[in-house]
C-alpha cells in the first residue's frame, strides 16, 4: 500500500492527539490514509437518482483516531458521490451518542457508520434505525448483532490480542506482570481483548512470561485519568512490566506517566495507540514497540460497505464479497461480522514510515 498522505500537523489541536512476535505479524508497509478508490467497484452512489445519504457516528468526536476514520469516511463520500455527514458529541457519554443516533433517525439518512461506545446502549437506537429502512454498519466498536446489519472490525478480537501480547513481547522478552487499562467495562472490543489476552496468557507458551492483574482498570478514552491509573498501578504494583490498552488514548498516555515516574525504560505501556503519538517513545528507547492498523481505510472500507448495502448491492449473508477497490476485498462472515485483518506493528526500525 502506499505512504499515508496524512502528516502529523493535520492533528495538533485534536484532543488526545498528544494525550505474534514480529516475526508472527508481519510488517505491513504504510497503509494510505488518503483512501484508496472503489469507485469502480461500487459504483457511483448518485447515479440516476438523488444522492445517497450516509452519517458517521463515532464513539464521540474530536479523538485523533476517529479524526483519522473520519478522513477515510469523507474521501469514500467523494469518491461515490455520497451526501456523507460526520455527527456525535464531544462527550465520551452513552447518552450523548444515543441522542445523537436518535437525531439522526429523524433526518432519514439511507445508513449510519457507527462506533459504538455501549453496544447494549445503543442499541434501541439503532434498532429504530434499522426499522425505519436505514442500513446500520458498525465500526471499531460494535453494538448488539440484532441492532446492526453488517460489523467492519479492525482485527478479529484473537488477532489483536494476540498482536497486543506481540508487543508486549518485544518491550519486555523476559516476560513479568501485566496490567490491562480499557475504556470501559461496557466497551465490546476492550472486553474481549482482555479475555483473549488473560486466555493466551494462561494457555499458550508463547505467553507464558507473563502473568496478570486480574482487575481491569477504566480510563473512559481519557488521557489524565488513564495517567492517573498508570502511576496508581506501578505504585500497586512495584513489579509491574507492561500496562496494555487497547485505546488509542490510554497506551500513549500510560507511557508518559511511566517516563513522568522515572522508570521509561524498566516499564512499559503498550497496546493501540497512532503512530503519530507514540513516535518519540519509540526512537528514545523508552518503548519498543506499539500495534494498530490503519483507521482511514477501516472507515473508508465501512464507508463504502455501508453504501453498497443501502444500495443493493450486498447483502448480509455469510459470504457475501465487498469489494473495495484498491483497499481491498472483503467477505461477510459469521453473525455479519467483516474482518478488516490488517495488523501493524510499530517499532524503532519502520515508525517513521507512518505519519497519521
Amino acid at each position: 500500500m502506499t505512504e499515508s498522505a496524512f502528516t502529523r500537523r493535520r492533528f495538533i489541536g485534536i484532543a488526545a492527539a498528544a494525550g505474534a512476535a514480529a516475526a508472527a505479524v508481519p510488517l505491513l508497509s504504510a497503509c494510505t490514509t488518503t483512501a484508496p478508490g472503489a469507485a469502480t467497484a461500487a459504483g457511483s452512489a448518485s447515479a440516476g437518482g438523488a444522492k445517497l445519504k450516509v452519517f458517521m457516528a463515532p464513539k464521540f468526536t474530536g479523538l485523533a483516531y476517529f479524526e483519522v476514520a473520519r478522513k477515510g469516511g469523507e474521501d469514500a463520500g467523494k469518491e461515490l458521490g455520497l451526501d456523507f455527514q460526520y455527527i456525535g458529541s464531544d462527550k465520551a457519554e452513552a447518552t450523548e451518542q444515543i441522542a445523537t443516533l436518535t437525531n439522526a433517525v429523524a433526518q432519514k439518512p439511507n445508513a449510519l457508520v457507527v462506533s459504538a461506545i455501549d453496544g447494549d446502549a445503543v442499541a434501541p437506537a439503532l434498532r429504530q434505525a434499522r426499522s425505519a429502512g436505514i442500513k446500520v454498519v458498525t465500526y471499531d466498536a460494535d453494538a448488539a448483532a440484532d441492532a446492526r446489519d453488517l460489523f467492519v472490525n479492525q482485527l478479529s478480537y484473537e488477532l489483536a490480542a494476540q498482536t497486543m501480547l506481540d508487543a508486549a513481547l518485544l518491550n519486555s522478552p523476559e516476560g513479568g506482570l501485566v496490567a490491562f487499562i480499557s475504556a470501559s467495562p461496557t466497551a465490546p472490543n476492550h472486553t474481549a481483548h482482555v479475555k483473549f489476552m488473560k486466555q493466551n496468557i494462561d494457555t499458550n507458551p508463547k505467553y507464558s512470561k507473563f502473568k496478570y492483574v486480574d482487575t481491569v482498570q477504566f480510563a473512559a478514552d481519557d488521557a489524565q485519568k488513564s495517567q492517573d491509573i498508570a502511576l496508581n498501578l506501578m505504585q500497586a504494583h512495584p513489579d509491574l512490566k507492561v500496562i496494555i490498552s487497547s485505546s488509542a488514548v490510554s497506551a500513549p498516555a500510560a507511557e508518559q506517566a511511566i517516563i513522568n515516574a522515572g522508570k521509561g525504560g524498566k516499564v512499559f505501556a503498550t497496546g493501540v495507540a497512532l503512530p503519530s503519538s507514540v513516535k518519540d517513545f519509540i526512537k528514545s528507547g523508552n518503548s519498543k514497540a506499539f500495534m494498530m492498523w490503519d483507521p482511514a481505510e477501516l472507515g473508508y472500507v465501512a464507508t463504502v460497505a455501508a453504501a453498497q448495502l443501502a444500495q443493493g448491492k450486498i447483502t448480509t449473508d455469510k459470504g457475501t464479497k465487498i469489494d473495495c477497490g484498491k483497499a481491498g476485498t472483503y467477505e461477510v462472515g459469521e453473525a455479519g461480522e467483516v474482518l478488516y485483518n490488517k495488523p501493524l506493528m510499530f517499532t524503532a526500525d519502520n515508525i517513521d514510515q507512518y505519519s497519521f
